[in-house]
């Protein structure tokens, strides 16, 4: 399976909660995927990187909406375009009327030839000879008003809201934002995850524990931060605690995240793969982080997951203790 977050993205599409994930961009520049800020938790990274991975495992295809620029100074997204003088960067330029004496080429605002509105003819304030509109050009050109120098082309740059930062448009980085809306693979992936983690909870409850699904846990000591996971299963009567994660690939950092949050909430931990290909590497990684592995078999029986090498079986306190409160069959690998 992957983390709760990410299963309660699918679980969204699934149900028809939202029928897909679409990206906004506030009028701050701020990128977001609003359908999914209250389900992520620290561990599954930022929206984008969490529905990228989902993506990547073809669960959800992906459409192109937009592209948006990241501050090579602050790293913030959604940078503004803005255009800026080539002499001192600076943003208050406007575009304006400028004169052009056709006799000696000088050129200045039309406001310093000082044409008024009665008078037919004046002087260039350059080489002092009488003009008329008959010998001078008029032109668009900006004028900045930190330095007062005028040009034709101003320069590109890319504006950050949160620190001002002036960036030349190559050096920002381009992140392209897409829509996500989930893929048939996606529906029956998550259908047989959902159906595989409401074996193990029917499995609890059958032996008197409360079980509560993609359980959020908070540790005092911690603040706010949240410590997600599958099932949540407690029994107040004996004082025994559960905590279980479903995985599909399971690896290192699954083991140790249920392993940690066993740890601070004084649970069991454990893990149930619905892929049967589990090495005697990850099952000694399992063994020493104090996770109890297991697996489903044919006949849709939840077993434990032993190696064939007794130096890597778990301790058999833990069997005991399992064995007596869940009560599940260990024959693999025996």
């Amino acid at each position: 399976m992957v983390s709760v977050s990410k299963l309660q993205l699918l679980s969204k599409l699934s149900d028809g909660t939202v029928e897909d994930f679409k990206p906004t961009v506030s009028d701050e520049g701020e990128v977001a995927y609003p359908e999914t800020e209250d389900l992520l938790a620290h561990q599954d990274g930022t929206s984008i990187e969490a529905l990228d991975a989902l993506a990547g495992r073809g669960f959800l295809h992906k459409e192109y909406t937009t592209k948006v620029y990241i501050c090579p100074s602050c790293q913030a997204d959604g940078l503004q375009y803005i255009t800026a003088c080539p002499f001192c960067e600076d943003t208050h330029t406007i575009r304006t009327s400028f004169f052009e004496h056709e006799q000696c080429g000088f050129t200045a605002q039309s406001e310093d030839f000082e044409i008024g509105d009665h008078t037919e003819t004046q002087q260039c304030p350059d080489c002092e000879k009488e003009i008329d509109s008959s010998n001078i050009t008029i032109m668009q050109k900006q004028l900045c008003k930190g330095c007062g120098e005028s040009f034709d082309h101003p320069s590109h740059r890319l504006w950050c809201l949160d620190c001002f930062y002036l960036s030349e448009p190559e050096k920002a980085t381009e992140q392209t934002l897409y829509e996500y809306e989930l893929t048939e693979k996606g529906e029956n992936w998550h259908e047989a995850q959902v159906g595989t983690r409401e074996l193990l909870a029917d499995e609890f409850a059958s032996r008197g524990f409360d079980v509560t699904l993609d359980a959020a846990l908070q540790n005092d000591e911690d603040g706010d931060e949240l410590y997600k996971v599958h099932i949540h299963a407690t029994d107040e009567l004996l004082n025994q605690r559960i905590v279980a994660d479903i995985h599909s690939a399971v690896d290192s950092e699954k083991i140790k995240h249920i392993s940690t949050v066993g740890k601070l909430f004084h649970a069991q931990p454990l893990l149930l793969a619905t892929d049967e290909s589990i090495s005697d590497d990850v099952l000694q990684i399992a063994n020493q982080h104090g996770v109890t592995m297991l697996w489903v078999d044919q006949s849709g029986s939840i077993r434990r997951y032993e190696s064939i090498d007794d130096e890597y079986r778990p301790a058999g306190n833990i069997i005991d203790r399992l064995s007596s409160a869940v009560g599940f069959t260990s024959t693999k690998g025996d």
